[in-house]
């Protein structure tokens, strides 16, 4: 199944006008955002720069970059700042040509679509939504050589199956032969507790065919300013920046991202809450008849509410009319069965969606 529309979590507009209820009034489990919202520094930060917005922003965000260069650990001139990670996503096919591509799914929708506004063709390679996925890799590898272009989620949204940089450097091997861009998307890499052993961004800096894709919406809170980056080989960087607008970054999306960066306690904060309410929820959910919840290293989990004796079309409404928003997976390609995924948020906010759901499902 291919989307007709762009159709994701967090949009509290469109729920609203469904369910009747005021937009202040909805638990947003559909999008997966920082818990704890963006750190205090960022609201201080736009209130205090509100005056910028009288002149053009920095085009070559170049504050930012430099502190987002160190947070990562890599050279800054291997950074290209855009308007969020979607807007990257659909500007490199055309910035790199690519015409073909083969995508790990179930995942983000946006890489096949980006592909096809191109004109481009793509393709899936599936992954189970659990268990273990590495013995799948080796299989991955020998498809690499036939695409322009692999792209993989790590960790990938909506499993939340997270492979080490380890297991993923064959295929960086494979794409860097074959001549094949390998992107790998890590907007979700800031909430693994063992980050840098998963991520490939210190070796992008240095492999003119590896990309990865980051985002600053979703562990610094700020979805609504849009702010993502991709991490590359300098020459490659180059390549991608020309393809860029000059003003893409807004100035407040400029500062609030600066400010965040800055905020070491409030990154260790979501972190630990994160880490301690995902047990919770699935410790919880276990224990409901009829729920799957499904182990994952990112902010949220994916659920199977297959064995629930109801269907998404009943579940999601009912949910919706308690004020309860949740993901409704059935739009991810290779992703068959009644699938939700829900945000980890604090453990009130939790509570409601295990005591509304428990309603809903009638147990």
């Amino acid at each position: 199944m291919l989307l007709s529309e762009h159709q994701h979590g967090g949009n509290l507009t469109r729920a609203a006008r469904e369910y009747g209820l005021p937009v202040q009034q909805f638990i947003d489990f559909s999008a997966s955002i920082n818990p704890l919202g963006p750190s205090p520094e960022v609201y201080r930060t736009i209130t205090y720069n509100l005056w910028r917005i009288r002149h053009y922003p920095d085009p070559d965000c170049g504050e930012i970059t430099g502190l987002l260069a160190s947070y990562l650990e890599v050279p800054p001139e291997s950074v290209v700042v855009g308007n969020g990670g979607a807007e990257l996503i659909y500007m490199l096919p055309a910035a790199l040509k690519i015409r073909r591509a083969l995508i790990v799914a179930p995942t983000f929708s946006e890489y096949a679509a980006a592909i096809h506004a191109t004109g481009g063709e793509a393709d899936h390679f599936c992954l189970p939504p659990e268990g273990d996925a590495t013995r799948h890799l080796e299989n991955l590898k020998l498809k690499i050589p036939d695409y322009h272009a692999v792209f993989i989620c790590n960790p990938n949204n909506p499993t939340g199956k997270l492979f080490t940089s380890g297991e993923l450097e064959p295929l960086v091997h494979t794409a860097s032969a074959a001549g094949t861009m390998l992107v790998v998307d890590e907007a979700f890499i800031d909430f693994v507790d063992r980050r840098r052993q998963c991520s490939l961004m210190h070796r992008a800096a240095s492999i003119p065919n590896l990309i990865i894709l980051y985002s600053l919406t979703k562990f610094f809170g700020i979805p609504g300013l849009r702010l993502g980056a991709v991490i590359t080989e300098s020459g490659m960087a180059n390549v991608i920046k020309r393809a860029v607008d000059p003003w893409r970054v807004n100035v407040l999306a400029q500062v609030a991202g600066e400010a965040a960066l800055k905020d070491r306690k409030h990154m260790e904060a979501t972190i630990e809450l994160v880490q301690r309410e995902r047990d919770y929820l699935l410790k919880s959910l276990s224990g409901m008849k009829g729920v799957r919840p499904i182990s994952g290293a990112a902010n949220f989990l994916l659920v199977d509410l297959s064995a629930s004796g109801k269907k998404l079309k009943e579940i999601i409404p009912e949910l919706g009319r308690r004020g309860i928003l949740v993901r409704d997976c059935s739009n991810f390609y290779g992703l068959d069965g009644e699938y939700i995924r829900i945000a980890i948020r604090n453990r009130p906010e939790n509570d409601k969606l295990l005591a509304y759901l428990g309603e809903v499902l009638g147990g």
